[in-house]
């Protein structure tokens, strides 16, 4: 019979997150897990605000990653340090319910199941930028339904700490999209599927602003770029014909603002308004792939498990 409450450990990677993580920290802290089976640990990515301090009111491990400005380095610094057979990863702009980790582990221990996602919801919604992420942005729901494969995004998921060990962790040399490729390997390596687990639900804290929402769609329009070079089956997204379409899309979209159409999925006529901006994002992403002026976090090797061993 399976343990109920394997020991699990949580990864909440943290960059300038002052104004976020004594949320995140409250909920952990609260979790409906068993205290002797449950590690948290924050890692700090570089912080120059007052998140350590805050950080250290918690009866949580703070650790450091110094070397390389990259969530996916701090995650694998986490899991290196990591005692649990379970790691959970979380988000420092994150709130998970009281019983997300219950859940994970629950769908982790399926036979034939090496990863979960977990569900993924607004936070609050009280502005245009908002509601429109609420209903478009950062659904763990149309991840785990990508038309290649599924994936789980680090906001929410939950691995073996031996599989996570066996692929070597997160590719800290791609700064964006790490959580689809580790999700790809793990299936297309192992054999074993990526579950969905609705009731593992964090809320997340969108960006409130609209340069928060354009700089959010330039990073995405990146990592489409960096996995369509990796992988010949993804979306031919570095391709012409995206500018083009992101062109007239951002077009469209201001012209829908400007005479305030009626959105299909129930949004609000200003959410028009917040997809021109996030064309206007995607359009300045694909643009700074295409001119060279994405520069991949220098590390000595993308796997620190590998390279430990």
């Amino acid at each position: 019979m399976p343990d109920l409450f394997p020991p699990a450990s949580v990864i909440v990677p943290v960059h300038d997150g002052a104004a976020t993580i004594r949320t995140c920290l409250d909920a952990l802290c609260a979790l409906d897990y068993p205290a002797r089976a449950l590690e948290i640990i924050v890692v700090d990515n570089r912080s120059t605000d007052a998140t350590r301090s805050i950080v250290a009111e918690y009866p949580v491990r703070l650790i450091d990653e110094h070397g390389v400005q990259s969530s996916y380095a701090a995650r694998n610094r986490g899991a290196l340090a990591a005692s649990g057979s379970v790691l959970a990863f979380t988000d420092a702009d994150c709130v998970p319910d009281r019983a997300w980790l219950r859940a994970l582990v629950r769908q982790l221990a399926t036979p034939g199941v090496g990863g979960v996602a977990g569900g993924i919801e607004a936070f609050e919604a009280t502005n245009t930028v908002e509601r429109y992420q609420a209903r478009r942005a950062i659904r763990a729901e149309r991840a785990y339904a990508h038309p290649v494969m599924p994936f789980a995004q680090t906001a929410n998921a939950a691995y073996p700490r031996a599989l996570v060990a066996s692929l070597g962790g997160f590719d800290a040399s791609i700064p964006f999209g790490g959580d689809l490729d580790f999700s790809w390997r793990m299936q297309r390596e192992t054999g074993l599927r990526l579950a969905f687990e609705p009731a593992a639900l964090v809320r997340h804290r969108h960006r409130p602003t609209w340069r928060g929402l354009m700089a959010l769609y330039e990073k995405n329009a990146i990592a489409n770029c960096l996995l369509a070079q990796r992988y010949a089956h993804y979306a031919r997204y570095p391709e012409a014909r995206t500018l083009a379409y992101c062109v007239r899309e951002l077009v469209r979209s201001a012209l829908r603002g400007t005479l305030r159409v009626t959105r299909a999925d129930g949004g609000g006529p200003d959410e028009h308004w917040a997809e021109a901006v996030r064309y206007a994002g995607e359009i300045r992403g694909w643009l700074r792939w295409r001119s060279g002026r994405v520069h991949p976090p220098t590390v000595a090797t993308g796997y620190p498990f590998r390279e430990a061993a």
